[in-house]
């Protein structure tokens, strides 16, 4: 049966493959919570003004193609968990349909449909169609774009050279790692251009000037970004070495790199190199520049390099698997049995790739189901103090839920002095109990949580990633008790619930009693910085190694601070830290006093310090 016969069958498999491929990247859409950059997402579009969208994308390291979609279609649809992350799903499948058109066009319609099982089924594909960001639409565009390329390539037109410029322009316009795709493309164009006339070289370079034209606008807030963002995005920098590289490897092939190096030997791929070899560097430039070209940027200019950002490349490497696959076959088998091997491949992918070892993409935090628990919990008459970053997931879930509903009082718009949050706490000291939903590690959420623990026992307790979520009640028994890691229990007794005056000629010493947890060996220090309101800046310091320690003793210390000349009046804070002094990696601070463990990230704070004028 020839092409041309079997052509519908083709078309029908691969819709097949791609409503397999969305019911697998929704299947559980709202299983997790929205975590941290998927929060900020939905918090850039909350505004019915496009204008707000457009300023707040400004603020950020990204361009603005992605949101101002996704804010037409909340617009429409509304901003929940499922419909937030359908929009990437749906991009996700323009990415694959897209693919299989590469396919076609540089091979034949098996490739292209192959390459769609490959990359429908990759891990990494499959965990970003889940995600509210711009990466399934980067992954579409560059599939998209290298299409319009192809076809740019095979006719010049006047209409195929505005809509390829248009798609570069929206590469560029989703996100800056998107030009190295249209990099990708002017590479293979300079390597296989046909230079019959000066002309006809020029007037293929049409789309990439068009293109430059289309982003233009934008240029001078791209400038803007970088000045405000020298040392790149607020992701964990990580370094340009062999282990991200291998851990790179890891993720595009789950550990199992063999079966993706397995169809170039067990058939005629290298030996039809030469037939196909335009496509090829085509794939292999699109395979390895991405990554390339961030891990050199990453090492020689600013840590820009994150795994995600490389997701534009996933559809060359499906198609460069396919492209294997299809000249597999075992010699001397004839009729249907050739197919055998290349569908026991394709089968074997598939399945490595959706089971791959869930330790690659790990979940996400639990959002939805602790503040669930909390509201549970809170009676409608209670109130509730809060604090939520408005671009936080706990923003985004108060939104959803009204965990405010009823009596609350919000200190999020901005720094509070001690005596401020003393004043506004008090309006509550009538109430039977109260709640607080609050980050750690701000001095405001100690001169809160302080207070409430010297007044009232703690009924209700639990935490999640940078917030705490407790219920303070009259009759209740159980204090506030931290230890630092499994090392050193906190047992000073609590400071006054006083604001101290500091001096530039007026120490200020404080006790401090530790016991050690287990066997101490001289590797642990404790630190007392006086830190001012923003947490930013330390204005004095003691630091000291805890020494040699048997479980079960006590460490007692007694510290004194002295500021020095010229400190500016302000609102400042005490903290206490214990960390390994070798790396100066900070031990976590668990709060305990109840039957649950509570995660208060690193710092004990002791009392706030006012320095006067």
């Amino acid at each position: 049966m020839g092409e041309s016969a079997i052509r519908p069958y083709l078309w029908f498999m691969a819709a097949l493959v791609i409503w397999g491929a969305f019911l697998i990247a929704t299947v559980d859409l709202q299983r997790e919570s929205l975590w941290n950059d998927e929060a900020w997402t939905a918090w850039a579009v909350h505004s019915p003004y496009l204008v707000d969208t457009v300023g707040r994308v400004r603020a950020d390291v990204h361009p603005p193609l992605y949101f101002l979609l996704i804010d037409g279609w909340t617009l429409v649809a509304g901003d929940s968990v499922y419909v937030l992350r359908l929009f990437s799903a749906l991009c996700a499948m323009l990415g694959l349909a897209a693919t299989y058109a590469v396919g076609v066009r540089l091979f034949d319609r098996w490739t292209g449909l192959i390459g769609l099982v490959v990359l429908g089924t990759a891990s990494f594909f499959v965990y970003y169609t889940r995600e509210a960001r711009m990466y399934s639409l980067l992954l579409a565009l560059s599939a998209v774009s290298t299409l319009f390329y192809l076809r740019w390539q095979g006719r010049k037109t006047l209409i195929h050279g505005l809509v390829y410029s248009v798609s570069l322009a929206a590469l560029a316009y989703t996100h800056y790692a998107g030009v190295l795709v249209i990099l990708t493309h002017i590479l293979h164009l300079a390597v296989t251009i046909r230079l019959k006339s000066l002309r006809n070289s020029l007037f293929s370079l049409l789309p990439f000037a068009l293109g430059i034209l289309l982003f233009a606008p934008w240029l001078p807030t791209f400038l803007t970004q970088m000045r405000a963002n020298p040392n790149g995005p607020l992701a964990i920098p990580v370094p340009t070495d062999w282990a991200t590289v291998a851990g790179l490897l890891l993720i595009l092939t789950g550990g199992n790199w063999w079966l993706y190096l397995l169809p170039f030997v067990l058939g005629r791929a290298i030996p039809a190199v030469r037939e196909y070899w335009r496509s090829l560097l085509l794939l292999l430039l699109w395979l390895l520049l991405t990554p390339i070209a961030l891990l050199i940027l990453n090492a020689l200019v600013a840590p820009v390099y994150q795994v995600r950002y490389a997701i534009a490349m996933l559809p060359a490497g499906a198609l460069l698997v396919a492209y294997a696959v299809r000249q597999m076959g075992i010699p001397g088998l004839a009729g249907q049995w050739r197919y055998v091997l290349p569908i026991l491949t394709v089968g074997l992918l598939a399945y490595t790739q959706l089971t791959v070892d869930k330790n690659l993409w790990p979940e996400k935090p639990r959002w939805e189901t602790v503040i669930r628990g909390m509201m549970d919990a809170r009676q409608s008459l209670e109130p509730i103090i809060t604090d939520f970053a408005p671009y936080s997931p706990s923003a985004y879930y108060d939104r959803q839920f009204d965990i405010r509903h009823g009596a609350s009082l919000d200190l999020s718009w901005r720094l509070h002095s001690p005596q401020e949050v003393r004043e506004r706490v008090a309006i509550f000291n009538d109430a039977p109990s109260i709640w607080v939903a609050l980050p750690v590690n701000t001095p405001k959420t100690w001169q809160i949580v302080t207070r409430l623990d010297g007044q009232r026992g703690i009924g209700y307790r639990d935490s999640l990633v940078n917030m705490i979520f407790y219920r303070f009640d009259p009759n209740a028994d159980g204090d506030l008790q931290f230890r630092f890691g499994d090392a050193v229990r906190f047992e000073s007794a609590p400071l006054a619930d006083e604001i101290f005056v500091l001096r530039a000629d007026e120490p200020l010493c404080v006790d401090l009693t530790l016991r050690a947890l287990k066997d101490l060996d001289n590797s642990l220090s404790a630190g007392l910085h006086l830190v001012d309101i923003t947490g930013t800046q330390t204005v004095a310091q003691w630091d000291e190694g805890l020494g040699i320690v048997t479980e079960g003793s006590l460490i007692e210390r007694t510290p004194c601070l002295t500021l020095t000349e010229g400190t500016p009046a302000g609102h400042y804070h005490l903290e206490l830290v214990v960390y390994q002094w070798a790396t100066l990696e900070r031990l976590p601070l668990i709060e305990d006093g109840g039957d649950k463990e509570v995660a208060w990230e690193d710092v004990l704070m002791l009392a706030a310090v006012d320095v006067p004028e």
